[in-house]
């Protein structure tokens, strides 16, 4: 028998009953007396309730022999050994017990670092479910705030301002033209309709980015352009596979595409990894005819127009939707363009329609400015410098000045010389103060420079160049201007030519 304390032959032996365990006498009862526990199962234990065992003989002998060889290897001086023994004893106690307790702690440690863990897990998987409800958090809050359009329309127009308060554009010059590229023709999809992209660089010059679209082969093909130098090509799976070619393509901030079908179902891709972002269906009767994402004036939403006169923003994130102006009875429009502020919107058609909607008052009716009927519009610009709107008709030039009372002119009607109706085609820069014309007659590009002065337009007469005789008839033009100098895109009915002018 061993002494589970001390681990040697104990000389008095006794029984715990809770344990069943032998113990020395006085290391147990020791024990009990500082603890009232047994030392194993940690139970309640009295003195009375220790049991003591009577050796045999033969176990009498032994632990007698076993004393007698320790107290024989320690010196034979029997009251030190036996001193030494019971030091030996306490010390054994002593250190049973900082085990006991050590033992005792390494679990409780243990418990608790399995809790930390449990409770690790329980606020991980609590993280990921807050994640999944706060992905509806927005949608539930927009379409809380969609009731409060004044809040909104508060939004649009604080953006408005900090996209003014940014400072003055800067009008890219125009050189004079002495040579000229004409590049290889390219197919495009004349039905789809594409609406030039704005966005400010750092040295505040608004360059423009026109885009030209083919769908073939269930794929978009884009050729974007700001200028003579800078030509991309961007080819992207239609999101459609059934067939369906977009009506309008329109590009907004942060690569986003925004594609409108049939039915007014409008998709969002992004343009860099062919993503499809969402899916939205505008609830609308009638036909959109207008859909722009300005890239500097709230950005988080986009803005669509419909044949009668509905204006709506709509989110790119969520189904969040603000109709700002409700549709008209007496009108419908083919197209729109929105101002650089994106405060106003006016939206036209080719029989002489012009409104102008202000769209941070959604209770003022629209501003018509006249336009002849036989004129036939084309395109209108607002200009950069803020207050010009720059009418195209097919072979006029109307401007009015928005600073003065509706339909006052900004210069008198304009009409280009020396050309028949119906074999010249023409546009104006962003500026409003250059054209180019070309005539399918001499085949060749005139530059027209508009003249404070006089209030009119002057032909350049350096700078007429002249393209080869076998060129195409064009029916369209666009020009642009940027950085990179300055190029016209010259259209037909199914191809068009980047004639890259350089200074």
């Amino acid at each position: 028998m061993l002494c589970a304390i001390s681990g040697k032959v104990p000389r008095r032996p006794v029984l715990s009953p809770k344990s069943r365990t032998i113990f020395e006498k006085s290391l147990l009862e020791q024990y009990v007396k500082d603890t009232g526990n047994d030392p194993i199962t940690n139970e309640p234990l009295s003195i009375e309730e220790i049991v003591e065992i009577v050796p045999s003989a033969q176990q009498a002998s032994l632990t007698e022999s076993t004393n007698s060889a320790t107290l024989k290897a320690n010196y034979s001086i029997p009251n030190l050994l036996t001193s030494l023994q019971n030091e030996w004893d306490a010390i054994m106690l002593e250190n049973f017990k900082l085990r006991s307790t050590l033992d005792s702690l390494t679990k409780k440690l243990s418990t608790v670092m399995y809790e930390r863990d449990a409770a690790k897990l329980v606020a991980a998987q609590l993280l990921m479910e807050k994640n999944e409800d706060s992905k509806d958090l927005p949608k539930s809050s927009q379409q809380a705030v969609a009731i409060t359009r004044e809040e909104f329309l508060q939004g649009l127009l604080q953006s408005s301002r900090d996209f003014v308060a940014r400072g003055k554009l800067k009008a890219p010059k125009w050189p004079i033209l002495k040579n000229l590229e004409l590049l290889q023709a390219q197919n495009y999809s004349r039905n789809i309709k594409t609406f030039p992209y704005k966005e400010l660089n750092k040295s505040m010059y608004y360059d423009k980015w026109v885009c030209m679209c083919r769908c073939e082969d269930g794929a978009l093909h884009f050729t974007q352009l700001k200028d003579s130098k800078t030509i991309t090509t961007i080819t992207t799976p239609n999101p459609r596979t059934g067939g369906e070619h977009p009506a309008i393509i329109s590009r907004g901030p942060c690569n986003r595409l925004l594609l409108l079908y049939p039915g007014n179902q409008i998709t969002i891709l992004d343009s860099k990894t062919n993503k499809v972002l969402r899916e939205i269906e505008v609830d609308s009767a009638n036909e959109i005819i207008y859909m722009y994402g300005h890239n500097e004036v709230n950005t988080e939403y986009f803005i669509w127009a419909d044949n009668r006169g509905t204006i709506g923003f709509q989110s790119y994130e969520d189904d969040s939707q603000y109709i700002v102006h409700s549709a008209k009875s007496d009108v419908e429009y083919s197209s729109g363009v929105l101002h650089k502020d994106s405060l106003l919107l006016a939206l036209y058609s080719p029989d002489g329609i012009l409104d102008v909607y202000n769209l941070s008052s959604p209770d003022q009716a629209s501003s018509r400015f006249p336009v002849d009927e036989e004129a036939k519009i084309k395109e209108v610009k607002f200009a950069d410098n803020g207050y010009w709107m720059v009418v195209e008709c097919d072979q006029t030039v109307v401007c009015f000045d928005l600073r003065k009372d509706v339909g006052t002119l900004a210069y008198p009607t304009y009409t280009i010389p020396e050309f028949k109706t119906g074999t010249v085609t023409y546009d104006i820069d962003d500026s409003g103060k250059n054209m180019i014309a070309y005539s399918n007659e001499s085949n060749s590009l005139t530059i027209y420079k508009f003249d404070k002065k006089t209030k009119n337009w002057t032909k350049d007469e350096e700078s007429a160049l002249c393209l080869q005789s076998d060129t195409a008839d064009f029916t369209d033009m666009d020009v642009v201007c940027g950085d990179g100098g300055i190029a016209a895109i010259l259209k037909t009915n199914d191809s068009f030519n980047i004639v890259a002018l350089t200074p």
